[in-house]
């Protein structure tokens, strides 16, 4: 015997039940915005497919027989998990997971404190922060869209620039007291906070200061965390403008020195070219780019970093 020879079509279940529930042929069409002539006639094709009876005579109403009975909430159980299975497909149809991969740093930093924004107004869209050192593999589908800080060649991605940075040094109002920090050559005797992949020696040369690169002192792997340190006290950091800003901003950090030079690398916006007009990244990346007509260069840029 087939499948759909045991399967009695599906209108004739529901009328069954919503009589089963309401007691009631006239309720039941209310119920389901039909006529009491199509609830009964649903309910006679039902007992004829079944070929026994569901329902008797009591009084000038119908009462569930014992088989009917146990059908009629067997059914209802079915129906109700139909229901949830079709309204969990609707609701999965208008959600979609945006996955973004980005440095630790520009997360915590520069995204995170604005990512609210943005989640406000996709409540559809839910959005999935990668941070990591290590480069998701947008083309293998480890993400979305990627947030990049480098020299804006990408193959094969589509890819927008997003903003330019540039270095200036910062560190607590507490340190600059009490060290008395007036001049850029006082910094050759103070505890210079480093990143591993960002150096001094562009600055030192922008700001007229005779140094070697530093080969002394904290270094670190996540400029967030050089940041921290620098805003505790520990020293004075080479910081990234787009990192440091809101902090200067606060007065949490402050710039010593005037000077800045302007950063050989630049924040770049990546997604694979299948995607770069796909609705979630399209609207994503748009938003970031808003955003960061908020990011001006900063007073006293003198010129931008050498590249070596």
């Amino acid at each position: 015997m087939t499948g759909n020879r045991t399967t009695p079509p599906l209108g004739s279940l529901r009328a069954f039940v919503a009589v089963a529930r309401s007691g009631s042929v006239t309720a039941a069409a209310e119920q389901l915005h039909l006529t009491h002539g199509a609830i009964s006639h649903q309910l006679r094709q039902l007992q004829d497919y079944l070929g026994l009876a569901l329902f008797e005579r009591s009084g000038r109403g119908l009462k569930l027989t014992v088989q009917g009975a146990t059908y009629a909430e067997q059914l209802a159980r079915a129906l109700d998990e139909i229901a949830k299975a079709t309204e969990s497909l609707l609701a999965a149809r208008d959600y979609c997971r945006l996955r973004v991969s980005c440095m630790p740093s520009f997360a915590a930093r520069w995204l995170l404190p604005r990512l609210g924004r943005f989640i406000t107004d996709q409540p559809n869209l839910d959005v999935e922060v990668q941070s990591s050192t290590r480069l998701a593999d947008l083309k293998g589908g480890e993400a979305d869209v990627g947030v990049r800080f480098g020299p804006g060649r990408y193959p094969g991605l589509s890819s927008r620039l997003l903003m330019k940075d540039w270095y200036y040094p910062v560190c607590s109002s507490e340190f600059i007291a009490r060290h008395q920090l007036a001049s850029p050559a006082q910094l050759i005797s103070l505890p210079l906070l480093r990143s591993s992949a960002e150096l001094w020696q562009p600055w030192f040369k922008a700001a007229g200061v005779v140094i070697e690169e530093p080969q002394r002192g904290t270094v670190f792997d996540d400029s967030s965390l050089m940041l921290l340190a620098a805003a505790s006290g520990q020293g004075v950091a080479l910081a990234r403008h787009t990192l440091a800003a809101d902090d200067v901003a606060s007065g949490r950090l402050v710039r010593p020195f005037a000077t800045a030079v302007e950063s050989p690398f630049s924040y770049f916006v990546v997604c694979r070219l299948a995607d770069e007009h796909q609705n979630e990244v399209a609207a994503f990346r748009e938003w970031l780019l808003q955003e960061a007509l908020s990011y001006c260069q900063p007073a006293g840029v003198l010129r931008p970093a050498a590249s070596d």
